[in-house]
């Protein structure tokens, strides 16, 4: 049966200088990376990198993928040769934690590695901004082995059948949307809780306390300093409101993570940067053609567009519960034209817009979203007690009111 709650907005929201609302943690890993690479020589970090290789990369989708409208990036359209486009996907595998730190962080023992969060991260010389596409977990597609369902499990398949993880991930979004994909960065619990320790936590004011005992969260109302279990928690958490509000909370943090690095100036640290750059050489994986030159490549490429904005899309649809399983069940025509504001910045549904929205989600406005699971119990909104676009001029969002909450 088809679900009531569409995956939709109407409207962009508002586009606020810098990086503004819009956001998701998962980024994290591509900025910081690319960050570091610019700021320090971490050659003796090289070993602390896992990298694997992954076939697909670079390469245009096979003619007739895609649907009738797609285009991909190997099309060259609005794109030059030093664009990209960067697959960073955030994995729930609980094999990197002992079962203390199980407990501790409330993930569970979930058998398996699939991927919690699968964005598009779109990084071109020629723009002022970095694009991002979300993929939301519970999407319903054809998955690289023919087989139907969930693209949180394509990771599994894949590393099942020897092809490798991420290159399921990769062969199903490029025959999906018909879109090359350049590079592959992923990040998982451990990492995620190291690099925000590694930076001293991140101070974040909330209107409104935040419990879910599942995810071992609780949080007072106001001003509170996140370590990195508690930001976990808090970007993982499933029973607080919807799976598109828990996107509204990772964009959330990772604004807040950028506005305190800005603000304390971490990479003016020699002895700090380095800390960081530890953590984050520890905590992802990498394809193994994003080698250190590349990354410092990168940075010299695209360090306009890192000090710019950050814009970011989520693929909307419809709820549906076949054999008593949740699933998001995507507009097609919807999502290859979100595919086309990623390699552009011009949305093909409103021509006018240098980079419009209308009909998806934006990430940081209010939405309503798929549960997590079949069975679990959310609550929807997006950003249920994170505060919301608001009409009063005089009162400042939390986003506003935090940056160490001042």
């Amino acid at each position: 049966m088809a679900g009531s709650v569409p995956q939709t907005t109407t409207g962009r929201g508002d586009r606020t200088p810098g990086w503004g609302r819009r956001a998701l943690w998962v980024v994290l890993g591509v900025l910081l990376l690319v960050a570091i690479g610019a700021t320090v020589a971490i050659w003796s970090l090289d070993a602390s990198i896992d990298r694997v290789g992954v076939d697909g990369l670079g390469e245009s989708p096979p003619v007739g993928t895609g649907g009738d409208d797609a285009t991909g990036v190997g099309d060259g359209e609005g794109t030059d040769a030093s664009a990209l486009t960067v697959l960073v996907l955030g994995s729930d595998s609980r094999e990197v934690l002992t079962p203390e730190e199980r407990v501790e962080l409330g993930t569970g023992n979930a058998w398996g590695e699939r991927t919690e969060v699968i964005s598009l991260v779109r990084l071109a010389p020629e723009d002022e901004e970095i694009r991002m596409l979300s993929v939301p977990r519970d999407t319903l597609l054809e998955r690289c082995d023919g087989t139907s369902g969930r693209i949180n499990a394509a990771y599994t398949i894949g590393e099942l059948d020897g092809r490798g993880g991420s290159t399921c991930v990769v062969e199903t979004l490029s025959a999906w949307l018909d879109v090359r994909i350049d590079h592959v960065v992923k990040v998982d619990f451990r990492g995620f809780v190291d690099i925000v320790d590694a930076l001293g936590g991140v101070s974040m004011y909330l209107e409104e306390p935040l419990q879910d005992d599942n995810a071992n969260l609780d949080l007072r109302a106001g001003c509170v300093r996140l370590d990195g279990a508690d930001a976990l928690a808090f970007v993982r958490a499933r029973h607080i409101d919807d799976d598109f509000g828990r996107m509204g909370r990772q964009q959330r943090f990772v604004t807040e993570l950028r506005n305190e690095l800005a603000a304390v100036g971490v990479f003016d640290d020699p002895a700090r940067t380095y800390r960081v750059a530890e953590a984050v050489a520890r905590s992802l994986e990498l394809d193994d053609t994003l080698t250190l030159n590349r990354i410092q490549q990168l940075a010299r490429e695209h360090r306009t567009t890192l000090q710019g904005g950050l814009e970011g899309q989520v693929v909307p649809g419809d709820i549906e519960v076949i054999s008593e399983a949740a699933y998001v069940v995507v507009d097609e025509q919807r999502a290859h034209e979100l595919v086309q504001w990623l390699l552009t910045g011009v949305d093909p549904a409103e021509p006018s817009s240098p980079a419009a929205g209308g009909g998806g989600s934006p990430i940081g406005d209010d939405t309503s979203g798929a549960s997590d699971d079949g069975g679990d119990d959310v609550t929807a909104g997006a950003a249920q007690g994170l505060g919301t676009d608001s009409d009063e001029p005089a009162a400042p969002s939390p986003v506003e009111r935090s940056a160490g909450c001042r």
